[in-house]
């Protein structure tokens, strides 16, 4: 080998002998390395797992499904040992059986459809009680059911209340005069004692034909509506006493409404209804349009009323409410008569529409 300048490279002193030193002490070193080998894999064999399923599988058997019990110590379990003797662990003796009841004979079964007197109860149905027993009838004692003072439920309290929701002084094409419509009822949720009164009077002239009062037994029929049963009395010339039924309550969109009819004497019938609904501009302004209509089967020249349809009157209040069960009002009230009864007014001189207007209170209690 010649580098670039032409001259051989080699070493100094190159020595043959050397070279076999290091060749055998490399040889040396690689025998040692696979004796410590040898001696380990002697110390620490490795175990081979054959897999049966593979084998069986190869040779062409099915493989066998796996024992759920493997892994499991299935030694058997030893024997209880026996008592020992004179060892009490406080065990009680056996209580002896108690004797049969009286009539209680349940050692033979009764025949199959037999009455319970055939199993030994007999002395358990029927018979007298003993004469000290309790009234099953009272309760507490002879303490009968009741309202306790206090401790009423709402629909058993007994309410009072009186409502005059008309009481105006009016004047009008018929003159001056005064109105008034109120009622009242004493009673609970379901049934309450209810009376009412109207009536209209112009000085110089008969009184209204609807003037009258009525006392009526009220029957809750469902949450808003209840029926009405009673006797009504005119007031004025040639009055009449009337057997009067109806409803009463509250339509949907909160009309109030009253429908009541009339039977009296010599086959005299007659109907009236009413209507009423307050519009609340606010909490204390409210708009109170209202309707009323009478009918009679019978005609009477002295109280001013023809047969069929006797008049139809429509009214407007406003009214201001300064307490709740204080209410002063302003109004307008139009009425018409119809039929026979517009052509008794008619003769009479008088007028078949009154226009009036109205000034008043409405007082709750």
């Amino acid at each position: 080998m010649r580098p670039l300048g032409g001259r051989a490279i080699l070493p100094a002193r190159f020595s043959w002998r050397g070279v076999g030193s290091l060749a055998l002490t490399v040889v040396a070193s690689f025998g040692m390395l696979f004796g410590s080998l040898r001696v380990s894999a002697a110390e620490s064999p490795t175990t081979v797992v054959v897999d049966e399923g593979a084998r069986n599988t190869a040779a062409g058997s099915p493989k066998p499904a796996p024992d759920p019990m493997q892994g499991m110590d299935m030694k058997p379990t030893p024997a209880p040992a026996p008592p020992m003797k004179d060892m009490d662990a406080g065990a009680k003796p056996t209580p002896a059986p108690a004797p049969p009841m009286p009539g209680m004979d349940m050692s033979k079964p009764a025949a199959a459809g037999a009455p319970m007197g055939a199993m030994g109860m007999d002395s358990m149905q029927g018979g007298k009680a003993p004469p000290d027993a309790r009234d099953p009838d009272a309760y507490a004692e002879g303490y009968v059911y009741t309202d306790m003072p206090g401790l009423e439920q709402a629909d058993h309290i007994p309410v009072a209340k009186l409502l005059v929701d008309e009481l105006e002084f009016l004047s009008g094409n018929e003159g001056s005069g005064v109105n008034w419509t109120a009622q009242g009822s004493y009673g609970g949720d379901h049934d309450k004692f209810w009376a009412r009164t109207q009536g209209l009077k112009i000085p110089g002239e008969v009184l209204d034909p609807t003037s009258g009062v009525e006392a009526l037994w009220w029957h809750a029929i469902s949450p808003f509506w209840g029926t009405q049963l009673g006797l009504r009395q005119d007031f004025g010339t040639n009055s009449h006493t009337y057997a009067a039924f109806g409803i009463q309550g509250l339509a949907p969109r909160w009309f109030e409404i009253q429908a009541t009819g009339y039977v009296g004497d010599a086959g005299r019938i007659s109907a009236r209804f009413k209507a009423s609904y307050d519009m609340r501009f606010t909490n204390r302004w409210i708009l109170v349009p209202s309707v009323e209509t009478n009918l009679y089967s019978k005609a009477d020249a002295a109280r001013g009323t023809g047969t069929g349809l006797g008049n139809v009157e429509l009214g407007l209040r406003l009214r201001y409410e300064v307490i709740r069960k204080f209410a002063p009002y302003v109004g307008y009230v139009w009425e018409r008569s119809f039929a026979a009864t517009a052509e008794l007014r008619r003769a009479e001189g008088g007028s078949v529409n009154e226009h009036r207007f109205v000034a008043g209170f409405r007082v709750f209690l």
